[in-house]
């Protein structure tokens, strides 16, 4: 087992249960940032990133390495003078991220909890040779019944799909799913033992279990004992297998067809 814990990042579709995987790992003892909100995700990658009017205008992968580099200094060494130069609008983050990992001895390393943070996933493994990303993933059909359809606003169009394209919300967050996951697919193979795939359907009701798989996977120094106190506030929320309930007319067969190949019931 190796002595030191890879940079972690969390991300998935808004409403995949990126929330409750990233509280048990902060608990296992990897920093998350001191500027969260009340589902954990970093306040300052949202600033820096959730910006699709700047992904837009196209920014070489050089100025994307450049801003994750940027995210990384805040994370580690707090918000000074050089990073407030780079990006004014951190100021008001500079008192609650306060040192950074500097400020929290004894932590495994650095994680960041950001559903959108998957869009970014290539770079992210490009500029940090030692970072994994685990990949929260929940029932597709669960998913396109959710409320929670920013992401389909925000990024539909970097996987060449126009929401108004489809017959209904639903169709077309199902198929927002089904286009990242075959980009997830590629990714998998691309960067193997580096992205982790992890379905919050099985984490919820096995969270030991699937927490230990992690721990395994990211080779971290943590001892067992400390894993099933880390999975203390996992509950299994009432919006499991919803789906079950609900008019499935609105997919097509080679939607429902994909759900299935992928390994999902439906």
């Amino acid at each position: 087992m190796t002595t030191r814990a890879p940079i972690l990042f969390i991300g998935g579709l808004g409403g995949s249960g990126t929330r409750a995987v990233a509280g048990a790992v902060a608990a296992l003892g990897y920093y998350p940032g001191g500027c969260l909100n009340v589902s954990n995700d970093n306040l300052i990658f949202t600033e820096l990133f959730k910006r699709p009017d700047w992904l837009r205008a196209g920014p070489t992968p050089r100025r994307i390495g450049d801003r994750l580099r940027l995210f990384e200094a805040v994370m580690t060494g707090g918000i000074g003078l050089p990073q407030l130069l780079r990006a004014p609008s951190l100021w008001r983050y500079r008192r609650d991220q306060g040192r950074g990992l500097a400020g929290a001895p004894g932590s495994l390393g650095w994680m960041t909890k950001e559903p959108n943070c998957h869009v970014f996933l290539e770079a992210i493994l490009d500029t940090w040779p030692d970072a994994a990303f685990v990949y929260v993933s929940r029932h597709p059909l669960d998913m396109a019944f959710s409320d929670n359809r920013g992401q389909l606003g925000n990024w539909s169009w970097l996987f060449d799909m126009d929401p108004a394209d489809w017959p209904s919300p639903e169709a077309a967050q199902l198929e927002y799913w089904i286009r990242t996951q075959k980009r997830l697919d590629a990714l998998t193979a691309r960067y193997p033992g580096r992205v982790i795939p992890l379905r919050f359907d099985a984490f919820v009701e096995r969270p030991v279990d699937e927490l230990t798989r992690l721990v395994e996977a990211l080779r971290l120094p943590v001892p067992a004992e400390r894993i099933v106190p880390a999975c203390a506030d996992v509950i299994r929320p009432e919006g499991i297998g919803r789906w079950r309930e609900r008019d499935l007319s609105a997919f097509s067969a080679e939607q429902l067809a994909f759900c299935r190949e992928a390994g999902w019931e439906a």
